[in-house]
């Protein structure tokens, strides 16, 4: 491929896919489609992060000092990357990402669906040792004779 038109090759793939700054505000992100901020104007882009506080909302007085603290914690879910959340505490944050690495959205995005949970499976009854240290107690047969003499005749 000669210097020309790989120069073109790369201009119409910076015009199909423009290169963006990596860190940028949230409000800055291309939304996901279906998640419309305006239900007036469909053709609002929607949101790309769902945001959240989590915790205990009081503010309360610090015991040594002045001024307040809180034990809540922002969470922000980001719906173009399934699995990557951030959590922020007091100036301190952890980035956490699991995942399979695919954008919701793309052509190889497509999940499959967990297995069938299966109902529990009803207990067996429970049976004697096959295998037992000790002879178990043969109980005593009873008679089925119905006579009292055991192997006599009987006279008619």
């Amino acid at each position: 491929m000669d210097e020309e038109a790989a120069a073109e090759y790369k201009e119409r793939m910076e015009t199909a896919d423009p290169s963006v700054e990596r860190f940028r505000g949230c409000n800055e992100h291309k939304g996901m489609p279906g998640t419309m901020t305006d239900p007036e104007n469909p053709d609002s882009e929607g949101i790309a992060f769902l945001a959240k506080i989590v915790g205990d909302l009081q503010t309360y007085a610090k015991v040594s000092g002045e001024g307040s603290v809180s034990y809540c914690a922002n969470v922000i879910k980001s719906l173009r990357w399934p699995g990557a959340v951030t959590v922020a505490k007091g100036g301190k944050f952890v980035n956490v990402y699991v995942g399979h690495g695919l954008k919701r959205g793309d052509t190889s995005f497509s999940p499959t669906e967990p297995p069938e949970v299966l109902k529990d499976p009803v207990d067996q009854p429970e049976n004697p040792e096959p295998t037992p240290l000790e002879a178990p107690e043969e109980p005593v047969e009873e008679d089925t004779d119905g006579g009292e003499g055991g192997d006599e005749d009987e006279e008619n």
